[in-house]
């Protein structure tokens, strides 16, 4: 995936473990300089 200038991995597991997701979703709020709200979330 790609954002600007910033290249984030998405592995292609079907199922993702707890920790798993918390360490991909802080990768992408890293990348994009903002956290991603519940509201948002849902709506993905």
């Amino acid at each position: 995936m790609l954002y600007g200038s910033h290249k984030q991995t998405i592995p292609s597991n079907e199922e993702f473990s707890v920790p798993q997701l918390k360490k991909l979703i802080k990768q992408v709020e890293q990348k994009i300089n903002r956290i991603i709200s519940l509201e948002e979330w849902q709506k993905l």
